[in-house]
């Protein structure tokens, strides 16, 4: 059945064509005859196109239409995809003038959202059946949201957790924790216990726990982190000295510490010096550095002793533990100057004694130093070491005990 619509255009086709012919034969006129022929191209096309939609008409004795007009289809879903695709774009200009890292979320969101819209869009013009559609879109795209999806559920539930343990001093973690475990074990022996719960009810449990967390980590994070002091090792107390003279002598005068630096002092400094282990388990093929009864520093190294130097040789560049026993009847603490170093102090280079010690070991203890040497000990030869015995013969890399004058022993770097 042709429409009323496709007969109009047909018939003004029709017309437009005859007064082609007529005008061209008649006239002669090349510009009139193209208008006119271009006139009747669009009429036919237009003609056509209506025929074969029909004027979007349904027609009550035409079966065909009736399951192919789009009339007939079913309204697209409601979808939420547009609304974050448009968020998207407001974090990304949000991050252009504040932080790179909201820029990378935006367009995160951007491409997620993006994605998720364009399958849907597909999907639903897939066939005129809805159930196939979802089907459709399910096979496409189930395998990459859901592993995608968890990752990103249990990635923000451990956030939110380390949000809420940092947030809690140390003992209320232990105690909330407990707390939350046994909330999840006995949730879990309900269910259990009754098989034949609901699934919508699990469903709404584990939401409203993941909720739960994820606004406790949320309100934790924006309170901030509790205060997690820094313990107070010798290497701390060495750089303050060095980088810091200024306050490190304001806190000497108050007695807050000793006023030498640490590697430079027999007495005993806050935190530093305090149960400090004081053993070290018996090792093969260890380096060993005593502090004799006598005040004199011995040492022991793998395999025979060189003949010749009366010092202790280690591998250069390399890390080498080595072990300090304390044979004494102080407390003392091993200390190893190297040589000079560089350092920044108020943004200016300055050259500084680069000195290494342990904590203060009671007698009969032990504690382990690692050393690393940066350079030979040729490289120092003439620069005079102030804690060596003193002289020509101070230069170089000396183990020393603070407070014992006599206890001097020379590391050697090939």
């Amino acid at each position: 059945m042709i429409t009323t619509g496709s007969k109009f255009l047909i018939g003004a086709s029709v017309m437009a064509f005859v007064a082609t012919l007529v005008y061209g034969l008649g006239q002669g006129g090349v510009l009139g005859t193209v208008g006119l022929a271009s006139a009747t191209a669009g009429l036919i096309g237009l003609a056509t196109l209506n025929a074969i939609l029909r004027d979007s008409n349904v027609f009550s004795d035409d079966d065909a239409p009736v399951e192919t007009s789009s009339a007939a289809q079913h309204a697209p879903a409601s979808s939420i995809w547009p609304l974050g695709f448009a968020l998207g774009g407001v974090v990304v200009a949000v991050g252009l003038i504040s932080y790179q890292p909201i820029v990378v979320i935006g367009l995160v969101a951007l491409i997620a959202t993006g994605g998720e819209w364009a399958v849907q869009a597909w999907a639903e013009r897939a066939s005129g059946n809805v159930d196939h559609n979802a089907e459709v879109r399910s096979r496409l795209v189930n395998p990459l949201e859901y592993p995608v999806g968890g990752a990103a559920a249990i990635g923000i539930i451990v956030f939110a957790f380390s949000r809420v343990m940092l947030w809690l001093s140390k003992t209320n973690t232990v105690v909330a924790f407990s707390v939350v475990a046994a909330v999840v074990v006995a949730i879990g022996f309900a269910i259990a216990y009754r098989p034949k719960i609901g699934i919508g009810t699990m469903g709404g449990v584990v939401a409203v726990g993941a909720v739960a967390v994820v606004a406790a980590g949320a309100l934790a994070g924006l309170d901030g982190e509790r205060d997690i002091p820094t313990f107070e090792t010798t290497s701390v107390w060495q750089e303050e000295a060095i980088l810091h003279p200024e306050e490190y002598r304001a806190g000497a005068e108050e007695g807050e510490h000793p006023a030498e630096p640490i590697c430079e002092s027999p007495e005993e400094f806050p935190e530093a010096d305090e149960d400090v282990s004081q053993t070290v388990a018996s090792k093969s093929g260890s380096y060993q550095v005593f502090l004799t009864e006598d005040g004199t520093l011995a040492f022991d190294v793998p395999g025979p002793v060189e003949q010749g130097p009366a010092g202790m040789v280690i591998p250069r560049s390399n890390p080498t533990n080595v072990i300090f026993r304390n044979e004494s009847n102080e407390h003392r603490r091993l200390s190893l100057d190297l040589g000079t170093e560089t350092v920044q102090i108020d943004e200016e280079d300055a050259v500084v004694r680069h000195q290494i010690c342990t904590t203060l070991i009671e007698p009969g203890g032990a504690q382990l130093l690692t050393v690393e040497a940066p350079q030979p000990t040729f490289a120092v030869d003439g620069q005079v070491n102030p804690n060596g015995p003193g002289g020509e013969a101070g230069d170089g890399f000396w183990f020393y005990v603070p407070g014992v004058d006599t206890a001097k022993l020379e590391l050697i770097v090939p």
